[in-house]
């Protein structure tokens, strides 16, 4: 009798044990821009590569668009993800279309998938941004 009311509340601990996501294990590390809208980003692998880092206890993330230091606030419930108040340095560069279509994509991601080493950005669930743990 003691086995069966032990299995009885095991069994629902296993299936409560805590997905992969942004705020279980994924913050503090950095995720480098490997794809944008179907389009594979070159990646140098140095600090100007465009990236973020999550910071969970606060909800924030900060990063680099390709051109200027980003920061903003994202939210978390369940598969759904939103970034808000998206700002950035206004520094001039070169490549200020990428960092601005990157920043314009982020702000319309609605929802988020793990898949591996790799964080997909989506809207309407189809995939807009490929970020990957580095």
């Amino acid at each position: 009798m003691k086995n069966l009311i032990f299995a009885i509340i095991l069994i629902p601990a296993f299936n409560c044990s805590p997905k992969l996501s942004p705020d279980s294990g994924w913050g503090h590390q950095e995720w480098v821009v490997v794809e944008m809208k179907g389009v594979p980003v070159q990646q140098s692998g140095g600090r100007r590569d465009a990236h973020i880092t999550f910071d969970v206890n606060a909800k924030t993330f900060t990063g680099y668009g390709g051109c200027n230091q980003i920061n903003g606030n994202y939210n978390l419930d369940k598969k759904m993800v939103k970034f808000t108040e998206v700002v950035s340095t206004k520094m001039s560069c070169n490549d200020i279309e990428f960092e601005n279509t990157f920043l314009s994509t982020l702000s319309g991601i609605d929802h988020y998938e793990v898949r591996g080493n790799d964080l997909l950005l989506k809207k309407n669930k189809e995939i807009r941004i490929v970020l990957r743990s580095r």
